[in-house]
């Protein structure tokens, strides 16, 4: 059973409920009122708790017992919410994982959790998820192997069809304080760490963006981003429930069916990161309409000021900047009511009861963090020590800055900061720069490696158009933007695409191997 490794006490201001309590009582609230929308599949909230409760039912049969953990490898479809929700009342632990991982991320994160359950589909973009977990599996302790969407079920795989034809299970008294999740960082790092959060982490976290975002039974949230990620799990599982709203999933991103969808289902909501917002507006722009959205929450260290005016200005939608990570959720927010250059320019101030602080690490500024949503700690206890101050922060590894007013600017992962022959600087600044090029459409800047200056600056480009810029004319624009050259990429990548993660943010670690800088695990952390 997965136990906190660091419990930390501080969401003893979130009311003393459970998952299933939420859910039940929004079902109860609104029985008849949408609560997952899967393309041509609608659920009701009776129909979300019934299936939910059959699943539950079927846990219980195969033996399922409280504190055993589900690891579930699905898309964004209906039968994921179903999946989880059905854990959580049977007591049990939500471990999902990205659609991407295959055996070598899986067979990890297997013998790290010791799932007693696993959900996948038969098959998925062309290639055969439950076939894999089957034989992954094989050899050790019995499990079941539940395919989703299955065609012909084969030898020791149930069809998750047949599990929904019977009966609820026995009610499963869980606590506030028990493990609900396990997720694992999705792919910025070289190595996955799981995250511990508990049923009043979760809540908690739903609770903060609720009230900063004013949100209630009337929003309906439009969902891209992955289920396995902590953006989908936190806002299309929980904070529906929480306020008794519809998730509009998405499968595949693509942006003209992304706005098709938002504007069928009048959605209201999302959060997503950059290159999501990207694509939105770019088609909304090519439409010449506004968007049913009125509130988009934008993560990552990668998003530009331009692009949260632009978004602004050709969505008609509060574009608002936000800091967090899988451990921290969410810790910062500009005012989604507030100044447009206030949402563009920084992250925002801390929201919640949650504290935030600034601590010199090698005489770079890090971000430090704490507060209610706060993970209880690693599956892997041993790398708790180092990621967490002796007064209980956790350490982000994000160099930042707080204003007077107490607006969080993140400056870049502490490993984007170029030290330039001791001058250091954040690679954040000069990609956002860059991105004014009219020659450029993705970027991402790296150190690599100087015996002279100790690093020098990279810069990976994805270009517009045909027309691909140099170095020079790069050095140029960024001089004329009042840089000075020192900041200025001495080498340059053209590149077809950026390495990313499901949720869409840039793996820059796998930018530095090619360029001969390896070092360590803890060198390569990324937020994830």
């Amino acid at each position: 059973m997965l136990t906190a490794t660091r419990p930390h006490g501080l969401a003893a201001s979130i009311p003393s409920v459970t998952l299933p309590q939420r859910l039940r009582t929004a079902a109860a609230d609104a029985p008849d009122g949408d609560a997952v929308v899967d393309g041509s599949v609608r659920l009701t909230y009776a129909e979300l708790l019934g299936r939910a409760e059959l699943f539950a039912g079927a846990l219980h049969v195969h033996g399922f017992a409280k504190g055993d953990a589900v690891l579930i490898q699905l898309p964004n479809w209906w039968e994921t919410i179903v999946v989880a929700w059905g854990t959580w009342l049977a007591g049990g632990v939500v471990l999902p994982v990205v659609p991407i991982y295959r055996a070598h991320e899986l067979a990890f994160i297997i013998d790290q959790v010791d799932p007693a359950v696993v959900v996948a589909p038969q098959t998925y973009r062309g290639y055969d998820h439950a076939e894999e977990l089957r034989d992954l599996i094989a050899g050790t302790r019995e499990r079941v192997v539940i395919g989703v969407r299955v065609v012909s079920a084969l030898d020791r795989i149930e069809p998750f069809d047949e599990l929904l034809a019977g009966l609820p299970g026995p009610p499963v008294e869980s606590s506030p304080d028990d493990i609900a999740l396990v997720l694992y960082t999705s792919g910025t790092t070289s190595s996955p760490k799981g995250a511990l959060h508990s049923h009043r982490t979760l809540l908690a976290e739903s609770a903060s963006i609720r009230d900063v975002c004013r949100l209630g039974a009337n929003d309906r949230v439009f969902m891209p981003s992955p289920l396995s990620h902590i953006t989908g799990m936190s806002y299309a599982v929980v904070l529906t429930a929480d306020i008794g709203a519809p998730a509009v999933l998405l499968d595949r991103w693509e942006p003209e069916a992304a706005v098709e969808v938002i504007e069928a289902e009048r959605c209201t909501f999302t959060v997503s990161a950059t290159p999501f917002l990207r694509g939105l507006t770019m088609t909304y722009a090519g439409r010449g309409t506004t968007s049913s959205l009125r509130t988009f929450i934008c993560g990552g260290a990668d998003i530009p000021p331009e692009l949260v005016r632009r978004a602004h200005a050709v969505m008609g939608t509060a574009v608002v900047r936000t800091y967090g990570s899988t451990e921290m959720p969410t810790l910062a927010m500009a005012d989604p009511f507030g100044d447009l250059d206030a949402q563009a320019d920084a992250e925002g101030g801390v929201i919640g009861p949650s504290l935030m602080a600034i601590r010199l690490d090698d005489g770079v500024a890090e971000l430090v963090a704490r507060g209610p949503e706060l993970f209880l700690g690693y599956v892997d206890g041993s790398l708790n020590e180092a990621s967490f101050t002796a007064d209980g922060f956790f350490r982000t590894g994000d160099s930042a800055e707080i204003s007077a007013t107490g607006a969080l600017r993140i400056l870049g992962r502490i490993k984007d900061i170029i030290n330039r022959g001791g001058e250091k600087y954040s690679a954040a600044e000069v990609e956002w720069a860059l991105l004014t090029h009219p020659d450029v459409a993705e970027i991402a800047i790296v150190a690599y490696p100087d015996e002279t200056l100790g690093e020098r600056a990279c810069v990976f480009i994805v270009p517009s158009a045909a027309r691909a810029p140099n170095l020079r004319q790069l050095r140029e624009h960024l001089l004329a933007a009042g840089f000075a050259v020192q900041k200025a990429p001495e080498r340059l990548e053209i590149v077809a695409e950026l390495p990313r993660t499901a949720s869409g943010k840039i793996q820059k670690f796998r930018l530095r191997e090619g360029l001969g800088w390896v070092g360590s695990a803890t060198e390569r952390e990324s937020r994830t």
